[in-house]
């Protein structure tokens, strides 16, 4: 009997939770990419996560960039809807993007359709090409 109250309990919790709408785009940042971006948005470097300042919006500046963006491992594991993606992407543009152009939803969703199948070869060949035009971006230690 303890066992049915106690799923119980939990099933209604969830109903609960589930009913009280959509959370952020700031919210949804701090609940998918802070973790690794920081709230601030500067990264960990040393650990391979760039830092957002000053460079997100330059990637977000170029279409092999944007493409990137919509295939980096906190994206594909998010389990957010395109459009959530799309606002979440546009929070850190607002907030990092130096005027870079929002994504929207179906933007999203064609990007995410670009098969991009090593996520570090794709970044660095995106940085590349920013370099050759003399557009800096975040540091990127990987090998």
């Amino acid at each position: 009997m303890r066992g049915i109250s106690i799923g119980l309990g939990l099933a209604l919790s969830c109903m609960a939770l589930s009913g009280a709408g959509p959370i952020s785009p700031h919210a949804s940042y701090a609940l998918h990419c802070s973790g690794c971006h920081t709230m601030s948005g500067g990264g960990a470097p040393e650990a391979g996560i760039p830092d957002f300042r000053n460079s997100v919006g330059n990637i977000a500046g170029s279409e092999a960039g944007r493409t990137y963006m919509m295939h980096v491992p906190g994206v594909v594991s998010a389990g957010l809807t395109d459009a959530e993606i799309a606002e979440v992407m546009n929070y850190v543009l607002d907030a990092w993007g130096a005027g870079a152009s929002p994504f929207t939803a179906a933007e999203v969703t064609r990007r995410r359709a670009v098969a991009v199948g090593d996520v570090v070869a794709e970044r660095r060949r995106v940085a590349a090409e920013l370099s050759g035009a003399g557009i800096p971006t975040a540091q990127y230690p990987w090998p």
